[in-house]
């Protein structure tokens, strides 16, 4: 099953004011993202709107405080994209921050791609391809 028409199953079967309201906070999220300085997009999250108020969760205490000295000029570009708040509850919510992901140790090009890159190397004239290909490998080599 194609995650669109799974995506389609599961709209289809909530409830429409729950569907209603899934969609609201995702445009309000959309919002958010084009109204926030680039420092804290990614960083905030729409966690609820209500009677004009909307809460905001961030990852980090000082990207709410950034947050809370922007609220005016956060809340002037959502209402020109269309949302309609009058105040910003801002909180912190450090589970918001991405996992530390281990870096997986990586296999270099085996030798017969190594032996290939090096042959073309050595057939094409000088110019920014050769030297990249000088660098590639110069480092593929090291290891």
């Amino acid at each position: 099953m194609s995650a669109s028409s799974l995506s389609d199953l599961l709209a289809s079967q909530l409830p429409n004011a729950l569907a209603v309201r899934a969609r609201t906070l995702l445009k309000t999220q959309a919002a958010l993202d084009r109204s926030l300085p680039a420092a804290l997009a990614g960083h905030v999250r729409v966690m609820q709107l209500e009677n004009a108020v909307l809460s905001l969760a961030c990852d980090s205490g000082a990207v709410a405080s950034r947050l809370r000295q922007q609220t005016d000029t956060l809340l002037a570009s959502l209402g020109e994209r269309g949302i309609v708040a009058t105040a910003v509850r801002v909180s912190v919510n450090p589970e918001l921050l991405a996992r530390y992901v281990h870096p997986v140790e990586k296999t270099g090009l085996p030798p017969a791609a190594l032996d290939g890159l090096a042959h073309l190397n050595a057939e094409i004239e000088d110019g920014p391809l050769k030297d990249a290909l000088d660098r590639l490998l110069r480092h593929h080599r090291k290891a």
